[in-house]
């Protein structure tokens, strides 16, 4: 009882923070307003005292005090729908004390209000500077850790920026070389295909399908520098596939394959919400592993339906070895092979379908798959379709 009677410590209320507590007082009763100004300066806070509801939003905006005491019946604007405008368009937290008579209907309804207190008149002293003294604190420490969260996020985006230069500046400083290592073991290998006999060929198809890997880690490198810069806007998704098929055509292990892969889309498709670029190499990715697990001879089809009215779904599927269902969810993690020893037929990093769910993750959409050894692969994904509005200036 003994600490309700004490005055509040506004230093102590602030943390480590000493500086002066302001807090906006709005009651049109003048004599109930100056009784509560009175005490709230002799416990050591700066008040603003206005006396009507449009004086105390201008003020609020103006001064931006730490915590709001609002009449219920202030002439103007009520204290109900000042609070409801603090709460709605304040991007901090600020507290908000509602004083009235015990038997006001919209107390009733927490909605109309949001306020963090309601204190019944006649305002009893202790207990307003016992709601002031938690609402600050709760302020306080609300702050703090918005501060924190914000520093946090800038870090963030500035680990963000130095991990996508130090992968560009990496598959930058590989494609040149590879480039001129592919161009000499394309010369090498012709003259190998022209001047020995056929059982002779091993030592060019393992150049050429060691290049090849290669070439799949460099651009994997650049696809993870991708994943970091995805921007959504209305796309056409036949659009996306081909840039995927060009992409693909323009990778040397795959290049004899594009023939295989045909586009199934539905006429009426309509724009989705994506990233071309990461949609794109999305597809191809999902394209590549279907032409790499399924016979020479068999097709691989492009998909895109309309699922919903407002979803899309974009499916790559083949007829190869297919996936054994306890494998759905492991081929995704990086550097994961199904087959893992070092006399198995299918090459690879292990990286392409990790890469694809980090593009997927970007484009706000999840991996599927429908597959069984045997039976071939399906991998899905859904996107939404565009708005009406984002469309205007499509």
């Amino acid at each position: 009882m003994e600490a309700r009677r004490r005055k509040p410590n506004v230093n102590s209320m602030a943390g480590t923070d000493t500086s002066p507590i302001t807090l906006l007082l709005a009651n049109s009763n003048r004599d109930e307003h100056a009784s509560l100004q009175s005490s709230l300066q002799a416990g050591g806070y700066n008040v603003l005292g206005v006396h009507n509801g449009r004086q105390a939003l201008k003020s609020f905006y103006q001064q931006r005090p730490h915590l709001l005491i609002l009449d219920a019946h202030l002439r103007g604007i009520d204290g109900p729908r000042i609070c409801q405008e603090v709460k709605a368009n304040n991007q901090h937290y600020v507290p908000v004390i509602i004083t009235t008579e015990p038997d006001s209907d919209w107390l009733l309804d927490e909605t109309q209000h949001r306020a963090d207190a309601i204190i019944h008149k006649p305002v009893d002293n202790t207990e307003l500077s016992a709601w002031i003294n938690s609402l600050i604190r709760i302020k306080r420490q609300f702050d703090r850790l918005l501060k924190e969260n914000r520093q946090l996020a800038e870090a963030s985006r500035a680990l963000d920026l130095l991990k996508t230069e130090i992968i560009n500046n990496v598959a930058h400083e590989l494609r040149t070389p590879l480039l001129q290592v592919k161009s000499a073991v394309s010369l090498l290998v012709e003259d190998l295909l022209q001047d020995t006999p056929p059982d002779q060929h091993t030592v060019a198809k393992m150049a050429t399908q060691a290049v090849g890997r290669l070439e799949s880690v460099v651009e994997n490198i650049s696809q993870l520098a991708q994943s970091h810069h995805i921007r959504l806007a209305p796309v056409i998704v036949d659009e996306a596939f081909d840039l995927a098929l060009r992409h693909l055509e323009r990778k040397w292990a795959r290049r004899d394959a594009r023939q295989r892969v045909e586009k199934r889309i539905d006429p009426e498709l309509p724009p989705v919400q994506a990233d071309k670029r990461a949609l794109a190499r999305l597809v191809q990715l999902l394209t590549d592993n279907a032409l790499k697990f399924s016979p020479d001879a068999s097709p691989v089809y492009l998909l895109a339906y309309q699922h919903t009215p407002d979803m899309v779904s974009i499916g790559v599927q083949d007829f190869g070895i297919g996936i054994a269902p306890e494998e759905h969810q492991r081929i995704f993690e990086a550097f994961y092979l199904v087959d893992g020893s070092t006399t198995r037929r299918y090459s690879g990093a292990g990286t392409g379908l990790a890469l694809a769910q980090l593009l997927a993750d970007g484009l706000q959409t999840q991996i599927e798959i429908d597959s069984a050894p045997g039976r071939g692969s399906t991998f899905w994904f859904t996107l939404p379709v565009s708005d009406a509005d984002d469309l205007l200036d499509f």
